[in-house]
């Protein structure tokens, strides 16, 4: 059974004119039934305009199970816009998403490289606090994402700026002067124990990619998220790939080899 073509949709459609930025390209399922869905939010130290949704084509088009669905999604960048505006646009994808071709998922797996990373964890503590403070749409939503890929991901903006204080600049441009905005920002500093089920198979399950190529980015991050998950209870699975510089790792067929091992009916 062939895909349908992919469709590419503005995610605000009562803002007129919309913003170029907030648009999604979906990947129909092919199928009648409810299957799984694979969203890609790209990096990009969210304020590259080189770094678009189309950067999670390769995914979606190459790795992507023939009939499952997909979207990838552009976001607006900064210096235009700050936190939270990047993870306020996420979210309205995901729920234009949901409301659109909800029938059509039965759990949703998120990919977040680099920036995208940081954005993923915060949309899902974002939804998980939403659902246990107030219900309502976003309990729908939660409960369908089941798998979050952090690859290359940046998750401590402060001790990012302390090891590499050249990236100070573009992190000030998407979260302000201020350490301690970083610090609130921060995937890190989420208080994760307090939005962890009961019951363990509520969780979304979290895999963090590293790739011993990346020139960009040492292990660090990745290893201050893992220690903060683990020590919320939350087992992270941790993948350290060979070879691959920062961007290239996204067209992998290393990283293509996790996502196949993670795409369970």
């Amino acid at each position: 059974m062939s895909r349908p073509s992919p469709i590419t949709a503005f995610y605000t459609p009562t803002i007129l004119p919309p913003h170029p930025q907030q648009s999604l390209t979906i990947f129909p399922s092919s199928s009648a039934k409810p299957v799984p869905w694979v969203v890609y939010i790209h990096g990009g130290a969210w304020r590259d305009p080189q770094q678009t949704k189309d950067m999670g084509m390769p995914i979606l088009q190459q790795s992507l199970p023939a009939t499952w669905g997909g979207a990838t999604l552009d976001y607006r960048l900064s210096p235009a816009v700050r936190h939270p505006a990047h993870l306020d646009d996420v979210l309205a994808a995901l729920k234009f998403l949901v409301s659109e071709h909800g029938q059509f998922i039965s759990y949703i797996l998120i990919i977040g490289h680099s920036a995208g990373a940081c954005i993923a964890l915060q949309v899902l503590a974002t939804l998980i606090a939403e659902r246990k403070a107030t219900g309502g749409i976003s309990r729908h939503l939660c409960d369908l994402i089941k798998i979050i890929v952090g690859v290359e991901g940046i998750y401590d903006l402060v001790e990012l700026g302390n090891e590499y204080p050249q990236y100070k600049g573009f992190i000030s441009e998407a979260f302000g002067e201020d350490e301690e905005l970083w610090d609130e920002a921060s995937p890190s500093s989420i208080q994760w124990h307090e939005l962890l089920a009961d019951d363990y198979r509520l969780n979304p399950k979290i895999v963090l990619v590293q790739s011993t190529g990346d020139q960009l980015l040492s292990m660090n991050q990745t290893n201050v998220m893992q220690r903060i998950l683990d020590n919320a209870g939350w087992k992270p699975e941790v993948k350290v790939i060979n070879g691959g510089s920062h961007d290239a790792t996204v067209e992998s067929k290393a990283l293509f080899d996790i996502l196949t091992d993670l795409y369970v009916d």
